[in-house]
């Protein structure tokens, strides 16, 4: 097997007495769509915010591509491809769906300093721009304002602005929260075929059962901060002690 994407080695975190990380141990392999799983409080939000560089560790290690990124801030982990999207929707309301777009795509190629300059004159930008809204299938909708985009098209946004930044490892913390069930299905269609266009290894964080045995190659459950179970959907669907702590009847 290949040197893992991502790995956290004896990751641990603590809010007082309540350990939301202990001593955890795992390896993510590019390619490979894992979700993470958990009662509330397990300790899933807490992961990823170490692992995006929003929370300091209290120990252990995180590498991405085999480099200690532990104590590395942000802005440089989004800048090795490590990004991140959140439970509410992140994007300029405001601004259309291309501009969205538009601004980490500058970022990315070092002339932020020209936001909005004429298309004429940023035309390779633009047309990553727009090669980012196809994969997603927003290409349509490039001049209609983000806040006149469904709930559904505003989550598939935010995953284009994070695609934008070329990311080699994405996060997505419940990206189908707030959607109805047709929007749930198309966003996660997105997912599961841009994973597996290569380039992009995505992580979820999702409540939704269907969702995650439906979509995941992996699933690591939380429980307390402790990971309980670790393995193909199947494997962890028949686990005595996930049933216990967690899925219950869900399964049964």
């Amino acid at each position: 097997m290949s040197a893992p994407l991502m790995e956290v080695r004896g990751l641990s975190k603590a809010f007082g007495k309540v350990v939301t990380a202990r001593n955890i141990d795992l390896a993510f392999q590019a390619g490979e769509l894992t979700s993470i799983i958990g009662p509330n409080g397990a300790g899933k939000s807490t992961f990823i915010n170490m692992m995006s560089g929003s929370l300091a560790v209290d120990a252990g290690a995180i590498l991405f591509l085999g480099r200690d990124v532990t104590r590395l801030p942000i802005h440089e982990r989004v800048g090795l491809g490590l990004c991140r999207s959140f439970q509410v929707v992140n994007v300029f309301p405001g601004l259309t769906v291309f501009e969205n777009v538009e601004i980490p795509v500058l970022v990315a190629a070092k002339r932020a300093t020209r936001f909005f300059a004429p298309r004429a004159r940023e035309a390779q930008a633009h047309e990553a721009v727009r090669e980012v809204l196809e994969r997603v299938g927003l290409a349509a909708r490039a001049e209609v304002k983000a806040s006149e985009l469904s709930h559904g098209d505003q989550r598939l946004l935010e995953v284009a602005v994070a695609l934008a930044a070329r990311p080699k490892l994405l996060f997505l913390d419940e990206p189908t929260a707030g959607m109805n069930p047709v929007e749930r299905v198309e966003i996660l269609k997105h997912i599961r075929r841009l994973n597996q266009e290569g380039g992009t290894t995505f992580i979820i964080v999702e409540h939704d059962m269907d969702i995650v045995f439906s979509l995941s190659d992996r699933v690591v459950v939380l429980h307390r901060g402790d990971v309980i179970c670790d393995g193909p959907p199947a494997h962890v669907q028949c686990d005595p002690q996930v049933r216990e702590c967690y899925l219950g009847e869900e399964v049964a």
